[in-house]
């Protein structure tokens, strides 16, 4: 078969198409080809850097994928066989305290399909059972692959910040950095389902119009008000936020506390503008504000995002949809920044001709 192989670290050379041999499942496996993968930031990260430990090459990336069951590795998972499923990245040993809880990446087993076990940028990948979710997508639907593909990660992590941790409820203001961003553009979508009010942050007047389209009710230019704590509290008529969802990190925690209302919470999910931050104390205790760690997704979570998506309680936003052969380009897209939600690349099955991908071929 063919997958898309990194042999080392570094830029896009290190990632080659290359012909490899069909995985084999175990007894609790089945073996899925891919019809669409969806792009991570992790994607590009663990390209240049192993920044997962127990990460290493040669390896195949690609975290989230939709495809069809073709084979088991037993025969009482046989009824899997001809089905469309999307699969859950988490891989655990499912017997724990901590898988029974629903919470596996505290497993001591945990692994993560794409970057610590072989992932979807190939035509086939070997998954455990347990990870697939079985779809009523057509195999041959690609527009609707494509959406799927762009589910697991981003929505499970929107569900579990917005929801989980952070109860969200109808009613409430809820700031959402990175609009832009999979992640954000997934969190917007889902907070709007919801009956929050959504204020959200981008860079640059085309995002902005961007994200309004999506439906956003507000939307700051970093670019052009670079105080988006103070645009805050102008929008809320100085109240502040109920919520601000903090995906990225950073400085950006100490901005978001001083941009909720007294007793107001600010859930915490990454790091990707730094692992490190300073805060001014009196911001969280005086008004009793909260700070929230994220904490694992669940199964659960996972399970309600992709039935939310399957009945159209939110959409997926996809930026751009790319053939298999231009993954080099996909991710170059991914790297500029230049993008409004998933980006996502179709499994090898698909002809180039199957969506219209002419906007995105320059």
């Amino acid at each position: 078969m063919r997958a898309w192989v990194q042999t080392g670290f570094g830029g896009p050379e290190v990632r080659r198409l290359t012909e490899v041999a069909a995985p084999s499942p175990a007894s609790d496996e089945v073996v899925v080809r891919v019809l669409a993968f969806a792009l991570n930031r992790l994607d590009v990260l663990q390209r240049h850097e192993p920044v997962v430990p127990g990460m290493s090459v040669p390896h195949v990336a690609g975290m989230d994928f939709a495809g069809q069951v073709v084979s088991s590795g037993d025969p009482g998972l046989d009824g899997l066989v001809g089905s469309v499923v999307l699969v859950d990245p988490v891989v655990s040993c499912g017997e724990c305290e901590y898988c029974l809880a629903e919470t596996p990446t505290y497993c001591s087993a945990f692994q993560t399909i794409g970057s610590t076990r072989d992932g979807g940028m190939a035509e086939l990948v070997s998954v455990p059972a347990r990870n697939c979710t079985v779809v009523d997508v057509a195999a041959h639907d690609s527009a609707r692959l494509a959406e799927l593909a762009a589910v697991p990660v981003a929505g499970a992590t929107a569900w579990r910040g917005l929801l989980g941790a952070g109860k969200l409820v109808a009613g409430e203001t809820v700031v959402i950095p990175g609009a832009g961003s999979g992640l954000g553009a997934a969190g917007v979508q889902i907070a709007l389902a919801h009956g929050a009010t959504v204020i959200t942050l981008v860079s640059g007047e085309q995002k902005k119009e961007r994200a309004l389209a999506s439906g956003a009710h507000h939307v700051i230019d970093r670019t052009a008000r670079p105080d988006w704590v103070a645009e805050v509290m102008t929008i809320t008529g100085g109240r502040g936020a109920d919520l601000v969802w903090d995906h990225v990190g950073g400085r950006f925690l100490g901005q978001a506390l001083r941009a909720t209302r007294p007793g107001g919470r600010v859930v915490l999910s990454g790091t990707t503008d730094g692992l490190d931050t300073q805060l001014h104390l009196p911001d969280l205790y005086q008004p009793g504000r909260s700070i929230l760690g994220h904490g694992s997704y669940s199964r659960a979570d996972m399970a309600s995002a992709v039935a939310a998506f399957a009945d159209g309680t939110f959409e997926i936003v996809i930026d751009s949809v790319w053939p298999f052969e231009q993954l080099a380009e996909a991710e170059a897209r991914l790297e500029s920044n230049d993008f409004f939600g998933k980006i996502v690349v179709l499994g090898p099955s698909f002809s180039t001709t199957t969506l219209d991908l002419s906007e995105h071929a320059a």
